[in-house]
């Protein structure tokens, strides 16, 4: 039986990193606020060209680079792994009474409570400072923004499970934040890419994410218009669990950063 007290004792361990380093904010949150500024002219004339006159080019910049930029939580949840093999202290958590299970759960949910609270900031920037107007139900960004932040942060849990190195698992997770950010539709509008890009797009997270986000911003839907690509989500977060659960090993020697 999971024991919340444990879980609880590594989520406070894990909340303690995180405020002595100041990066993970940066990269989340404040990166992206600095290149929606600079971005948000260029957009405006692709999403009137794609059908929305009325569209300041925030309903393009801001979703996208919050969504681009929550792909760092899959570097952050394998730092938390391969962190622990550097300092040397992975085999004294696995020798505390804590399961396999509430390790990963530990370390899993104050990430999955940062992709979350991220949104929340980079959105009220979008409307408070950018002029973002969300046309739709805001409430139906809920389980969407749950969904995508759980996806990738099940995503960085089966990258530590099948990489044997922090340089592995730091390469996979800042090439995916581009290129499933480029093909996802992060960048520019989905119609804008290439014809093979919107082909494979639908095989990233990203894709999902933006096209719940888009029918709410910019179609004014609510809760039917993210239902599926929040069940797709879900689904490929129940595939990720899977490739982890397979493949984690927890006597496995694996590489830390030097």
């Amino acid at each position: 039986m999971t024991s919340f007290r444990r879980v609880g004792v590594i989520v406070g361990h894990e909340l303690r990193l995180q405020r002595k380093d100041p990066l993970p904010l940066m990269v989340l949150i404040v990166f992206p606020v600095i290149t929606i500024a600079f971005l948000k002219p260029a957009l405006k004339p692709a999403l009137i060209a794609a059908g929305y006159p009325h569209a300041n080019g925030a309903e393009q910049v801001v979703p996208g680079q919050t969504a681009m930029s929550a792909f760092f939580l899959v570097s952050l949840i394998t730092f938390s792994f391969f962190g622990e093999h550097a300092w040397v202290t992975w085999d004294r958590l696995r020798a505390s009474a804590a399961t396999s299970f509430e390790i990963v759960l530990g370390k899993s949910l104050p990430r999955i409570a940062a992709g979350i609270l991220q949104f929340v900031i980079i959105i009220a920037a979008g409307v408070v400072i950018f002029g973002l107007h969300i046309r739709g139900n805001t409430l139906a960004f809920v389980p969407l923004v749950v969904a995508f932040a759980l996806c990738l942060v099940l995503l960085g849990v089966a990258v530590t499970a099948v990489c044997r190195t922090a340089q592995e698992a730091n390469s996979i997770g800042y090439l995916g934040m581009v290129l499933f950010g480029a093909i996802g539709g992060a960048f520019v509008p989905l119609s804008y890419l290439p014809r093979w890009a919107r082909v494979i797009a639908p095989v990233t997270p990203t894709y999902w994410a933006m096209r719940g986000l888009h029918s709410v911003i910019l179609d004014g839907r609510g809760f039917g218009g993210t239902a599926l690509p929040t069940a797709v989500l879900a689904a490929m977060s129940a595939l990720f669990a899977v490739v982890a659960l397979r493949r984690m090993r927890f006597d496995e020697t694996k590489v830390g950063f030097s």
